[in-house]
């Protein structure tokens, strides 16, 4: 749904450039004084903006896609992480097992308006969830890991949180209310 959306919307902006595109070059072949000055903006800002569409996605999209309304959790292992050397490094854990936990975890973490960094180096995550989920795909129950690195300003190392949702709200309540396992 969400990536029908993001493309509905990548669609719709190019059309728009695409109609100012055809406006400002009727402009330019009418010899108009403007024309030239409004293809190159028409060029210039449409393709930033262009460009900002396609590097901005939301966490639903990006990290949470194969996490969905049928799929059966069974556990989030949530670990504490430190950058040391390039890699991080585990620290601290915990086993979730209450549904009702993991679910407000996956809503923290749910629609946050994100964008691609594409120049970052990996770090700045304090958090590693390990969710282990099952779903059901042509008559076959099918289980994996799905692993989310998250920090206060990232998630997934490459995308920037640009939204302004505490995101790790019930981490941080997890943290001083439960025992972590070293």
């Amino acid at each position: 749904m969400v990536d029908s959306v993001l493309t509905l919307k990548f669609l719709i902006s190019l059309i728009v450039f695409g109609v100012l595109l055809v406006g400002a070059v009727k402009l330019l072949l009418c010899k108009s004084k403007f024309g030239p000055i409004s293809v190159v903006l028409v060029i210039l800002l449409g393709g930033y903006y262009l460009y900002d569409q396609m590097i901005s996605t939301t966490s639903d999209a990006a990290v949470l896609e194969e996490i969905n309304e049928d799929s059966q959790i069974r556990h989030l292992e949530l670990r504490k992480v430190e950058l040391e050397r390039g890699s991080y490094t585990f620290k601290e854990r915990i086993l979730i097992e209450e549904e009702e936990t993991i679910q407000e975890i996956l809503k923290d973490l749910s629609g946050l308006d994100l964008k691609r960094d594409i120049n970052k180096e990996p770090g700045g995550a304090d958090y590693v969830l390990n969710i282990l989920v099952s779903n059901q795909k042509d008559n076959v129950m099918e289980t994996g890991n799905v692993q989310i690195i998250v920090g206060k300003e990232y998630i997934d190392d490459y995308y920037k949180i640009v939204s302004d949702k505490d995101h790790l709200k019930t981490i941080t309540e997890l943290e001083r209310e439960v025992e972590w396992e070293e």
